[in-house]
């Protein structure tokens, strides 16, 4: 087995991320909009003078809306990376039932999201109240009259929903899928005993710099990558600031420690980096 199969997997996983993307949109569409709700409709109501943004924006929106994309993305990450796993350790590819694990990995995704939700959450609204405020005083500077104030603010609201919802669903495709891989494999590995690695896998175009250089890195499953003096345990990880985890598309690749020790005896993997992985 040759390390083609990195880069076959990079491939992959750009397909399968644009799926993920294109699925949690409208999940995603749904509670920036539900966020955002009170606020319109008071300037619908009201006009733009003294909007309570703070108190009107809707804060419980993101918690269910992650929850549901962890039930509908990192599941089906963590099913199929089980059985990756299982193919590349002992070449058995029939599928069988693996209901028993369902329960465990809901549970961690659920444990995971709910402690980053309630991490980010303060984060997320106010990131929507700034940019309302941004708006609300650009919409006092045009002049309007009140009608063509207020079609100008729904206007301007739903550039704000678009950007977001892009922005969220290419972001979040990246946290969810990585989380999922990895419990799958994990449950895999821990199946089997022993340890397990992962290897950074960049997207190589249109990538930040950061995530280049961990290229091709390989390290202890449980181990952390540094990315500029952040340590991060994989792809879109919540340690790392916004700046290096928005619009992020890598991925990582895992695997067992006898796959590992393998690559070594033959020589593909020198210095804690793959050779020739893509």
């Amino acid at each position: 087995m040759g390390l083609s199969i990195f880069e076959q997997e990079r491939r992959l996983y750009a397909k399968q991320h644009a799926i993920a993307e294109k699925q949690l949109r409208p999940i995603f569409r749904k509670a920036i909009i539900e966020n955002m709700k009170p606020v319109v409709k008071w300037v619908a109501d009201f006009g733009s003078k003294d909007v309570p943004v703070e108190r009107l924006i809707k804060k419980d929106v993101w918690l269910p809306a992650y929850l549901i994309a962890a039930e509908m993305i990192g599941q089906k990450f963590a099913r199929q990376e089980y059985y990756y796993q299982r193919a590349m350790d002992s070449g058995e590819t029939k599928a069988s039932a693996i209901e028993f694990l369902k329960d465990v990995w809901s549970g961690k995704f659920r444990t995971y999201i709910t402690e980053y939700v309630n991490n980010i959450a303060s984060s997320l609204n106010q990131t929507t109240i700034d940019l309302i405020k941004s708006a609300l005083a650009e919409g006092d500077e045009l002049g309007l009259d009140r009608n063509g104030f207020v079609r100008w603010f729904y206007k301007k609201a739903n550039e704000i929903v678009a950007d977001r919802t892009q922005a969220f669903s290419r972001t979040e495709a990246t946290k969810i899928s990585n989380l999922g891989k990895e419990i799958g494999a994990r449950s895999w590995i821990d199946e089997q005993g022993g340890g397990g690695y992962k290897v950074w896998l960049g997207r190589i175009a249109n990538e930040r710099p950061e995530h280049l250089e961990l290229n091709n890195t390989i390290i202890p499953i449980d181990d952390y990558y540094n990315m500029s003096g952040f340590e991060c345990q994989r792809p879109g990880d919540k340690n790392l600031p916004v700046g290096l985890v928005i619009n992020c598309r890598c991925t990582q690749s895992l695997m067992s420690e006898n796959r590992y020790n393998a690559y070594v005896n033959r020589g593909r993997i020198v210095d804690g980096k793959l050779v020739g992985a893509s």
